[in-house]
């Protein structure tokens, strides 16, 4: 083989390879002598200047560049020729060329030296650097764009190490966290990460350290001075040229009004649909008071039918029976007047109140609150003032508040082996009396306690959850207020102040 090149070579004759090669080079091939004036300039020179060879062979070379390199060049040759100083010859460097129509372009030029016969020549290979310095340009103006997207950013966005190092740090960052980057370049990224998600922040690293993403995940970040922000993650890989995973790219959204709006949002919405469940019942129960009264009247007019009809009979063994009878018409007269109350409470009518016994109606509302009940074992103390003023209330209405917290109490003391109830009345002040209803039952737990008073919230299995709505209700509207409180031995006091005065 090494011999039929050989032959081949002997065969051709040098000008025509020559030729050969450089129509068929892809770099401008320019050759000229010690005065610069052009020798041979090749196809793809013609190509890059836009001049055809006979506008520029025995022509000055420097018609192919723009200033100050035109004005410039005779004066490296003259300089070369006179002290042997190459400044480019032997070496390349980007210069400009020109274009036939005036466009200037960047070019990579190498320069040697040679000899045809006696005479010096200095041969050019040209290479076009136009692409390369326009895709170079594009990507330092995506580098700019997206450099100033970063710093105009409303979102936070940084960029740290696998091992947590923070790289970058934009003025969104410095405005929400209120770290400068000065602070935190260079630094491990915990400054920000709350302990108890320090975990979490280590099995992200890790996610992206393979190759995995993590979209719009909600968590929370920590601000300089300790305040805590929710914020919608989305972390990425960042790769350098081999593909190689070198750090992860993140942006944070900061959406803790966002949730703190949603939150108000739904809380609203929740107490309007309380607010309409409260309107059905005391509408329900308007309507039951109206419809009751019509029974209740029928039972007294039955009793005290059977009382007058036994009493013409003779009588006989009366006494007690006349008294139980006595009793029911009683009952069933106080049951009509709370139905009454009832309905002109719902109605917003004007409150029938009267001066009234405190500790009198305290003793009434005991007598009617174990009526009926189950109260095995259930031990009641009484600490009731006796210099307590008498006060302006609806007695009923007072009344049905004492039965509602006094069975209340029964009920949560069944399970419990201390039961012992109390209940007191005492001065609170000049112008109040205080009530207390105490219990030793299982108390309230205090995911309740802070919405005991709301409607429809009750510790109850079978309950509503009305009785302590309605009966702050009553209280509030004499002026006065109810709480409870734990019981330091156990279980809970529920606590009633009124205005003497009022």
């Amino acid at each position: 083989m090494t011999g039929n090149i050989q032959d081949l070579l002997a065969l051709v004759d040098r000008g025509t390879l020559f030729d050969v090669l450089t129509s068929m080079a892809v770099d401008g091939i320019i050759v000229i002598d010690k005065k610069a004036k052009v020798l041979f300039y090749n196809e793809a020179c013609r190509k890059l200047f836009q001049y055809a060879s006979e506008e520029v062979v025995s022509r000055n070379v420097n018609m192919l560049m723009p200033e100050p390199y035109r004005t410039e060049h005779d004066g490296y040759i003259d300089r070369y020729r006179k002290t042997g100083d190459a400044r480019i010859i032997g070496i390349g460097r980007e210069v400009k060329g020109r274009r036939k129509d005036g466009t200037v372009f960047p070019m990579y030029l190498s320069v040697g030296e040679g000899a045809i016969g006696n005479e010096r020549v200095f041969i050019g290979i040209v290479h076009d650097l136009t692409d390369i310095r326009a895709e170079e340009e594009r990507r330092a103006q995506a580098d700019r764009d997206l450099a100033q997207i970063v710093e105009s950013s409303d979102d936070i966005i940084l960029s740290k190490s696998l091992d947590g190092i923070v790289r970058t740090w934009n003025p969104a960052a410095e405005t929400i966290f209120g770290y400068t980057a000065v602070e935190m370049v260079g630094r491990p990224i915990w400054a920000i990460i709350p302990p108890d998600r320090r975990a979490e922040e280590t099995e992200i690293l890790r996610r992206v350290g393979t190759g995995e993403s993590v979209h719009h995940y909600e968590t929370s970040r920590l601000c300089k001075g300790g305040r805590e922000i929710t914020v919608s993650l989305s972390v990425s890989p960042i790769r350098e040229g081999t593909g190689t995973i070198i750090g992860a790219s993140a942006i944070l959204r900061d959406v803790t009004e966002q949730r703190q709006i949603e939150q108000r949002a739904s809380k609203l919405q929740a107490e309007l649909a309380h607010a309409a469940r409260v309107n059905a019942v005391s509408q329900l129960s308007s309507a039951l008071a109206h419809e009751l009264n019509q029974p209740l009247t029928a039972i007294m007019n039955y009793v005290s039918a059977a009382k007058l009809r036994w009493s013409q009979a003779g009588g006989v063994g009366s006494d007690k029976a006349f008294s139980l009878l006595d009793k029911a018409i009683l009952q069933a007269e106080r049951a009509g007047a709370i139905i009454q109350r009832l309905r002109s409470f719902l109605e917003k009518r004007e409150p029938h109140r009267v001066e009234e016994d405190l500790n009198a109606a305290l003793q009434e509302a005991i007598a009617l609150g174990f009526v009926g009940s189950s109260n095995d074992g259930v031990s009641l103390a009484l600490d009731l003032a006796p210099d307590l003023p008498a006060i302006r209330v609806d007695k009923v209405q007072i009344e049905q508040v004492i039965v509602n917290l006094l069975r209340n109490a029964t009920e949560a003391m069944k399970e419990t082996d201390r039961r012992e109830l109390s209940i007191s009345s005492y001065r609170a002040g000049a112008k109040i009396v205080e009530i207390t209803v105490a219990d030793t039952g299982s108390g309230i737990p205090d995911s309740v306690a802070q919405q005991l008073f709301e409607p429809f919230v009750t510790t109850k299995e079978k309950g509503m959850g009305v009785g302590l709505s309605i009966c702050r209700t009553i209280i509030e509207a004499h002026g006065g207020r109810i709480w409870m409180v734990p019981n330091p031995t156990g279980g809970t006091i529920f606590k009633i102040q009124l205005p003497v005065d009022a």
